[in-house]
């Protein structure tokens, strides 16, 4: 701090593309209509910098979340009983499980010492989501899909900056194994 004195302060966040992983089961309740759920993780990750050209605060974000999906979707278009085009839209609650910010302190350009500090607030994420897929069966009950969707991610309230906050309006591409199960 003594060595900005007098300087203009700069603070940079660069939020990276949320990366997504989970397990989806649909129950089919007619031959069109299915709701489905399952079990996500999510990990957000952030550059950060604050202070001048040549001293500065340096470091990364991480931040780990569980979810649970809850969807409704339609099928649009069947072919051949085991490829299908169909729409979903739905909920996601998540709740923030871990989160981490490593530091590194940086005078004339030299790292002089590294910390790491953990985040306290663990604060659950509301999304509503809508997509458009297609999802080929290899038997009745196990298929492959790709999503291509739109999110919306309503403010948690915390003090955690994150893409959510930064871009609640976020498409996204999902691709997975799903299990059906039902009709």
């Amino acid at each position: 701090l003594l060595c900005n004195q007098g300087k203009e302060i700069t603070t940079d966040i660069k939020h990276r593309q949320p990366v997504r992983a989970g397990v989806s089961f649909t129950y089919r309740l007619t031959d069109r209509l299915g709701i489905g759920s399952g079990l996500s993780y999510t990990h957000l990750s952030s550059d950060l910098k604050s202070g001048t050209d040549t001293h500065y605060f340096s470091g990364e974000q991480t931040l780990h979340y569980v979810g649970v999906p809850l969807t409704a979707s339609y099928s649009i278009v069947r072919w051949w009983k085991r490829f299908h085009v169909y729409a979903s839209g739905g909920i996601l609650v998540e709740k923030c499980v871990s989160g981490k910010v490593n530091w590194g302190y940086v005078l004339d350009n030299n790292t002089m010492e590294a910390e790491s500090k953990g985040i306290d607030e663990k604060p659950w994420q509301f999304s509503v989501n809508a997509s458009a897929g297609v999802q080929f069966d290899f038997t009745n009950s196990v298929g492959i899909y790709a999503e291509p969707g739109v999110s919306y991610y309503f403010n948690d309230g915390s003090e955690i900056d994150n893409i959510y906050k930064e871009k609640p309006f976020n498409l996204n591409l999902n691709v997975g194994v799903r299990f059906t199960f039902g009709e």
